[in-house]
């Protein structure tokens, strides 16, 4: 099979979707002997922030000469964007032959039933020791505690935010979140943790004996509204001026602090990855007829609160906004964070998918009335009817949006 007739075959082997649980994962890890999948492994787990977080990672171990295999998820146009080697997509045939593999081992009496996610997290670990990697960066998917990833005892381990997201699976509080996400934490790990984090995420560090290094504590990002660099301190060790690239400084501190654990990173290494380190629909930017689009898939009130900071770290004040979302997200939470730092009109566009909503539900949602469009491009071009070149227009609010804006898969300006 090639890897589209894999990805449907995957998607049908479980009946649900999402099914919470690690027994199926790790009697596959048995089967497959995939236990220790790198000699060093990393997880990465939180609410927003996690794929901006290992890219960073990627960059700085990569640069300082190790071989390094990094899953991202979801990914926004291929399959591949989620299994990378050394910074580069591994190849459908190499995908191919993980699935393969797994198959073969998940007829195995008794035939397991897994889920799309957990072949997917199977095929990273499988690549991973298939091409002798000396670090494996796993992203944690929904959660922490019951991730498919989380069979893996890893060496280093960062949360990088909490916030209210997927509460059906995880809780209506941070504390509750928080405590779901803590579950990656083992004795004796390097841990890092992002900003403000919730008490059962301390708690839980105690509880194990671990000494987390604290965003704004034991390293501390300097960031001034419309200054193009910023500054990053760590015990008695500063790097000021560091570029502001793709990637947000508070995601790129925290990858810092993890490569520590690893390998000694110089000035150099770390302003080239803040320069250079790039993940798609992360603070997105691309020239379109003279306008300049801003894409970017936050898709809760947090990551909208990020997001606003962004811009504004970017001097970038949209004059248009293009929002896509899912059925199952805060929509009047998101609007009322960017709303009230952005002051740009807004165009609601219908997102697709078994979790798509109509721009006119959206609507209903946010409690707002604004134009409406069918589709991402349709959009793009009542924004640019009422833009001038030089204006700046947000394409945001899930990955679906980002997926509908097919220009992306293109470097030009067109």
């Amino acid at each position: 099979m090639n890897l589209n007739a894999w990805l449907d075959y995957i998607a049908n082997q479980h009946q649900q979707s999402i099914d919470m649980g690690l027994s199926r994962t790790e009697e596959m890890v048995g089967r497959l002997q995939l236990q220790q999948p790198a000699p060093k492994v990393v997880t990465v787990a939180g609410t927003n922030g996690k794929g901006s977080t290992i890219t960073a990672l990627e960059s700085l171990l990569v640069g300082a000469g190790l071989r390094v295999l990094s899953t991202l998820s979801p990914h926004v146009v291929r399959f591949n964007e989620r299994l990378r080697l050394n910074g580069a997509e591994l190849s459908d045939a190499e995908i191919c032959a993980a699935f393969s593999a797994i198959e073969q081992a998940r007829q195995q009496a008794p035939v397991i039933a897994l889920t799309y996610f957990e072949f997917s997290a199977l095929a990273a670990l499988w690549c991973a020791r298939e091409n002798q990697v000396d670090v494996a960066l796993l992203e944690i998917g929904l959660g922490g505690r019951l991730d498919a990833f989380n069979v893996i005892d890893a060496d280093i381990a960062v949360i990088t935010s909490i916030g209210l997201d997927h509460e059906k699976f995880l809780g209506n509080t941070r504390d509750a979140i928080g405590a779901e996400k803590a579950g990656i934490l083992r004795s004796g790990q390097r841990v890092v943790l992002g900003a403000d984090m919730p008490e059962s995420v301390l708690a839980r560090c105690r509880e194990l004996k671990l000494q987390p290094l604290c965003a704004g504590a034991d390293f501390v990002v300097n960031e001034d509204p419309g200054r193009t660099a910023w500054d990053l301190s760590w015990g008695d060790e500063r790097q000021v001026n560091l570029p502001l690239g793709n990637l947000a400084p508070s995601n790129i501190a925290l990858a810092h602090q993890a490569a520590l654990g690893l390998v000694q990173v110089s000035g150099a290494q770390l302003a080239a990855t803040a320069a250079q380190a790039f993940i798609p629909g992360r603070m997105q930017q691309v020239t379109h007829r003279g306008r300049l689009l801003v894409h970017d898939v936050s898709h809760n009130p947090a990551a909208a609160k990020f997001l606003c900071r962004q811009l504004a770290q970017r001097n970038l004040r949209p004059k248009q906004v293009l929002c896509a979302m899912l059925a199952d997200k805060d929509h009047a939470g998101v609007y009322a964070e960017v709303a009230s730092t952005v002051a740009g009109l807004w165009i609601l566009v219908d997102s697709h998918g078994d979790r798509g909503i109509s721009a006119a539900q959206l609507a209903d949602s946010m409690q707002i009335q604004a134009d409406q469009a069918p589709d991402m491009t349709t959009a793009l071009e009542q924004a640019l009817a009422r833009t001038e070149p030089e204006d700046v227009i947000l394409v945001f609010g899930s990955f679906n949006a980002i997926e509908q804006s097919l220009w992306l898969r293109s470097n030009d300006d067109v």
